[in-house]
C-alpha cells in the first residue's frame, strides 16, 4: 500500500525546487540524465550508490562532490527516478538508514518531463 505521507505530486515538486533545505535525489544513471536532463537543484546519486553515500561518505567529500553540505538524518530527502520503482527502492534504504523524514516523488521523471512542456 502507498502511504501518502511519504510521497510528492508534481505540484509538491514545483514548490520544493526552490526550497534549498529540500534534497531532491534522481537515483537514475547518469547516462540517463545526460539524454533527458533533470528536475532543477537535484543532485545525481544513482540507486546503487544511495546507502553507501548517505551512509558513510564524509561530510566533506559530500559538499565537494554535491557543492551543498550533505543531509542529516532530519532533512528531508525527495527521490525520483525515471518511473517511481528506483526511487521507492531509494526511500526504502534511506528509511532503514534512519532518514524518517524521506520521501520518493511518485511520477517521477515521466510526470516531471510531461507536464514540462
Amino acid at each position: 500500500m502507498v502511504d501518502p505521507v511519504r510521497f510528492v505530486s508534481y505540484e509538491d515538486m514545483l514548490k520544493v525546487i526552490h526550497e534549498p533545505e529540500k534534497v531532491i535525489i534522481d537515483v537514475r544513471n547518469p547516462d540517463e540524465i545526460e539524454s533527458t536532463g533533470k528536475i532543477p537543484s537535484s543532485l545525481n546519486i544513482p540507486l546503487n550508490t544511495v546507502s553507501d553515500t548517505l551512509a558513510s561518505m564524509p561530510d566533506d567529500e559530500f559538499l565537494k562532490q554535491y557543492q551543498r553540505p550533505k543531509p542529516s538524518a532530519s532533512d528531508e530527502l525527495i527521490f525520483y527516478c525515471k518511473s517511481g520503482r528506483r526511487s521507492q527502492e531509494a526511500l526504502d534504504k534511506a528509511l532503514k538508514l534512519g532518514f524518517s523524514n524521506s520521501k520518493s516523488y511518485l511520477g517521477s521523471w515521466e510526470d516531471w518531463s510531461s507536464k514540462q512542456k
